[in-house]
Protein backbone atom coordinates (compact mmCIF):
# COMPACT_ATOMS: atom_id res chain seq x y z
CA UNK A 1 0.00 0.00 0.00
CA UNK A 2 1.25 3.64 -0.68
CA UNK A 3 0.84 6.07 2.12
CA UNK A 4 0.50 9.94 1.46
CA UNK A 5 1.54 11.46 4.11
CA UNK A 6 -0.45 15.42 4.72
CA UNK A 7 0.63 17.73 7.27
CA UNK A 8 -2.28 19.41 7.76
CA UNK A 9 -2.86 23.11 9.64
CA UNK A 10 -5.80 24.24 12.03
CA UNK A 11 -6.20 27.92 12.47
CA UNK A 12 -4.74 27.16 16.04
CA UNK A 13 -1.24 26.34 14.13
CA UNK A 14 -0.82 22.44 15.77
CA UNK A 15 -0.27 20.09 13.49
CA UNK A 16 -1.76 17.06 12.15
CA UNK A 17 -0.08 14.21 10.68
CA UNK A 18 -2.71 12.31 8.63
CA UNK A 19 -1.71 9.02 6.76
CA UNK A 20 -3.99 9.27 3.64
CA UNK A 21 -5.07 6.22 1.65
CA UNK A 22 -6.04 6.76 -1.66
CA UNK A 23 -9.60 6.10 -2.79
CA UNK A 24 -10.91 3.03 -4.55
CA UNK A 25 -11.13 3.04 -8.20
CA UNK A 26 -14.10 0.94 -7.57
CA UNK A 27 -16.91 2.08 -5.37
CA UNK A 28 -18.89 -0.51 -3.36
CA UNK A 29 -22.08 0.92 -4.52
CA UNK A 30 -23.59 3.33 -7.06
CA UNK A 31 -24.74 5.81 -4.56
CA UNK A 32 -21.91 6.02 -2.39
CA UNK A 33 -17.92 6.86 -2.65
CA UNK A 34 -17.43 3.94 -0.10
CA UNK A 35 -15.96 3.85 3.63
CA UNK A 36 -13.92 6.10 5.53
CA UNK A 37 -12.10 4.90 8.49
CA UNK A 38 -10.72 7.65 11.68
CA UNK A 39 -8.14 5.96 14.20
CA UNK A 40 -5.05 6.41 15.48
CA UNK A 41 -4.18 2.50 15.16
CA UNK A 42 -4.21 0.07 12.31
CA UNK A 43 -7.30 -2.22 12.33
CA UNK A 44 -7.85 -5.15 10.55
CA UNK A 45 -11.09 -3.84 8.68
CA UNK A 46 -7.76 -0.78 6.54
CA UNK A 47 -8.03 -2.67 3.45
CA UNK A 48 -11.61 -2.75 3.28
CA UNK A 49 -11.55 1.00 3.60
CA UNK A 50 -12.11 3.50 0.26
CA UNK A 51 -10.13 6.32 2.57
CA UNK A 52 -8.17 5.54 5.78
CA UNK A 53 -7.03 8.08 7.67
CA UNK A 54 -4.87 7.85 10.69
CA UNK A 55 -5.40 10.49 13.56
CA UNK A 56 -6.95 12.29 15.95
CA UNK A 57 -10.92 12.06 15.25
CA UNK A 58 -11.71 15.46 17.30
CA UNK A 59 -8.81 16.95 15.32
CA UNK A 60 -9.36 15.88 11.61
CA UNK A 61 -13.26 16.41 12.52
CA UNK A 62 -12.86 19.88 13.12
CA UNK A 63 -10.51 20.32 10.09
CA UNK A 64 -13.72 19.36 7.93
CA UNK A 65 -15.57 21.72 9.70
CA UNK A 66 -13.56 24.16 8.12
CA UNK A 67 -13.94 22.58 4.72
CA UNK A 68 -17.88 22.29 4.68
CA UNK A 69 -17.68 26.27 5.65
CA UNK A 70 -19.17 25.87 8.98
CA UNK A 71 -16.06 27.42 10.76
CA UNK A 72 -18.03 29.06 13.47
CA UNK A 73 -19.15 25.72 14.22
CA UNK A 74 -15.53 24.52 14.79
CA UNK A 75 -14.74 27.96 16.51
CA UNK A 76 -17.64 27.07 18.87
CA UNK A 77 -16.39 23.44 19.19
CA UNK A 78 -12.84 24.19 19.92
CA UNK A 79 -13.94 26.76 23.19
CA UNK A 80 -16.57 24.84 24.46
CA UNK A 81 -16.11 21.20 23.44
CA UNK A 82 -18.59 19.82 26.19
CA UNK A 83 -21.60 18.16 24.67
CA UNK A 84 -24.89 18.14 26.46
CA UNK A 85 -26.34 15.05 27.37
CA UNK A 86 -29.61 14.44 28.90
CA UNK A 87 -29.75 14.96 33.14
CA UNK A 88 -31.82 12.28 34.47
CA UNK A 89 -29.97 8.73 34.06
CA UNK A 90 -32.94 7.06 33.77
CA UNK A 91 -34.88 7.79 30.31
CA UNK A 92 -37.89 5.79 28.69
CA UNK A 93 -37.03 4.29 25.37
CA UNK A 94 -37.99 2.36 22.61
CA UNK A 95 -36.69 -0.93 23.34
CA UNK A 96 -37.20 -4.50 24.30
CA UNK A 97 -36.01 -6.43 27.35
CA UNK A 98 -32.89 -7.81 25.71
CA UNK A 99 -32.14 -4.42 24.43
CA UNK A 100 -33.93 -4.46 20.98
CA UNK A 101 -35.00 -1.57 19.32
CA UNK A 102 -38.83 -1.99 18.99
CA UNK A 103 -40.80 -1.82 15.37
CA UNK A 104 -42.23 1.89 14.53
CA UNK A 105 -45.56 0.77 14.64
CA UNK A 106 -45.22 -1.72 17.63
CA UNK A 107 -48.01 -1.48 20.33
CA UNK A 108 -45.47 -2.88 22.93
CA UNK A 109 -44.87 -0.56 25.99
CA UNK A 110 -41.42 1.66 26.05
CA UNK A 111 -38.99 0.75 28.84
CA UNK A 112 -37.09 2.37 31.52
CA UNK A 113 -33.01 2.11 30.40
CA UNK A 114 -32.07 3.27 34.22
CA UNK A 115 -28.67 4.10 34.34
CA UNK A 116 -28.45 5.84 38.03
CA UNK A 117 -26.00 4.71 40.61
CA UNK A 118 -25.95 1.28 41.72
CA UNK A 119 -28.57 -0.17 39.45
CA UNK A 120 -28.32 -3.97 38.33
CA UNK A 121 -27.82 -4.29 34.66
CA UNK A 122 -26.11 -6.95 32.20
CA UNK A 123 -24.88 -6.74 28.80
CA UNK A 124 -27.09 -7.50 25.87
CA UNK A 125 -26.27 -10.40 23.06
CA UNK A 126 -23.61 -9.69 20.75
CA UNK A 127 -21.01 -7.81 22.77
CA UNK A 128 -18.17 -9.78 21.23
CA UNK A 129 -16.06 -9.53 24.16
CA UNK A 130 -14.62 -13.09 24.00
CA UNK A 131 -14.30 -12.25 20.07
CA UNK A 132 -11.71 -9.21 21.45
CA UNK A 133 -9.46 -10.88 23.43
CA UNK A 134 -8.72 -8.26 25.94
CA UNK A 135 -6.95 -10.28 29.12
CA UNK A 136 -8.76 -7.96 31.45
CA UNK A 137 -12.23 -9.45 30.20
CA UNK A 138 -12.07 -12.80 29.10
CA UNK A 139 -14.15 -14.18 31.75
CA UNK A 140 -17.23 -12.29 30.82
CA UNK A 141 -19.11 -14.46 28.17
CA UNK A 142 -17.39 -17.53 29.33
CA UNK A 143 -18.79 -20.57 30.57
CA UNK A 144 -15.47 -21.73 33.11
CA UNK A 145 -13.24 -20.30 35.34
CA UNK A 146 -9.92 -18.67 34.32
CA UNK A 147 -6.94 -18.99 35.59
CA UNK A 148 -4.23 -16.61 35.08
CA UNK A 149 -0.52 -16.84 34.45
CA UNK A 150 -0.05 -15.87 38.40
CA UNK A 151 -2.00 -18.88 39.21
CA UNK A 152 -5.46 -17.00 40.20
CA UNK A 153 -8.56 -17.64 39.14
CA UNK A 154 -11.21 -15.29 38.05
CA UNK A 155 -14.61 -16.58 38.25
CA UNK A 156 -16.77 -16.92 35.01
CA UNK A 157 -19.24 -14.31 34.13
CA UNK A 158 -21.23 -15.73 30.83
CA UNK A 159 -24.23 -13.67 31.26
CA UNK A 160 -22.76 -10.23 31.82
CA UNK A 161 -23.98 -9.36 34.91
CA UNK A 162 -22.96 -5.93 37.30
CA UNK A 163 -24.04 -3.04 38.11
CA UNK A 164 -23.68 1.06 37.70
CA UNK A 165 -20.98 2.29 39.52
CA UNK A 166 -21.78 6.45 39.15
CA UNK A 167 -21.78 8.67 36.34
CA UNK A 168 -19.30 11.18 35.93
CA UNK A 169 -20.05 14.15 33.54
CA UNK A 170 -16.01 14.74 33.34
CA UNK A 171 -15.35 12.48 30.92
CA UNK A 172 -19.10 11.97 29.96
CA UNK A 173 -19.70 8.68 30.93
CA UNK A 174 -21.10 5.65 33.10
CA UNK A 175 -18.38 3.85 35.34
CA UNK A 176 -19.88 0.49 35.05
CA UNK A 177 -18.39 -2.79 37.07
CA UNK A 178 -19.14 -6.20 35.17
CA UNK A 179 -18.25 -9.00 36.65
CA UNK A 180 -15.96 -7.28 39.14
CA UNK A 181 -14.19 -6.10 35.83
CA UNK A 182 -14.19 -1.99 34.93
CA UNK A 183 -15.99 -0.58 32.05
CA UNK A 184 -17.01 2.47 30.88
CA UNK A 185 -20.46 3.54 28.90
CA UNK A 186 -20.60 7.14 27.13
CA UNK A 187 -23.48 8.97 28.24
CA UNK A 188 -24.11 9.60 24.73
CA UNK A 189 -25.98 6.49 24.84
CA UNK A 190 -28.81 8.07 26.65
CA UNK A 191 -29.20 10.09 24.03
CA UNK A 192 -29.05 7.40 21.49
CA UNK A 193 -31.34 4.99 23.60
CA UNK A 194 -34.06 8.06 23.42
CA UNK A 195 -33.94 8.58 19.99
CA UNK A 196 -33.68 4.82 19.16
CA UNK A 197 -31.02 5.75 16.89
CA UNK A 198 -29.42 1.97 17.11
CA UNK A 199 -30.77 -1.24 16.64
CA UNK A 200 -29.38 -2.80 20.00
CA UNK A 201 -28.68 -1.56 23.03
CA UNK A 202 -25.29 -2.50 24.85
CA UNK A 203 -26.91 -2.81 28.15
CA UNK A 204 -30.50 -3.30 29.93
CA UNK A 205 -31.55 -3.53 33.49
CA UNK A 206 -31.69 -6.68 34.68
CA UNK A 207 -35.13 -6.43 35.90
CA UNK A 208 -36.48 -3.30 33.59
CA UNK A 209 -39.72 -1.49 34.29
CA UNK A 210 -42.14 -0.37 32.18
CA UNK A 211 -44.10 3.27 30.74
Amino acid sequence: HTHTHTHTHTHTHTHTHTHVRPLSPTPPTPQALGTVCLNLQQTPQDGKMTLRLFGKTDEILLQLLHELGMAQAARDLKRDPRPTWPAESRVLVPYDAEGRRLPAASAEPLMWLDLRDGQQIRLTDGHNIQGAQQPSYMHIGATKDLKTRDGRVIKACPDGLGAVLRRDEAPCRFHLNIGGASMSLGLWWLDAALRGAVEQLPVVNTRPAYG
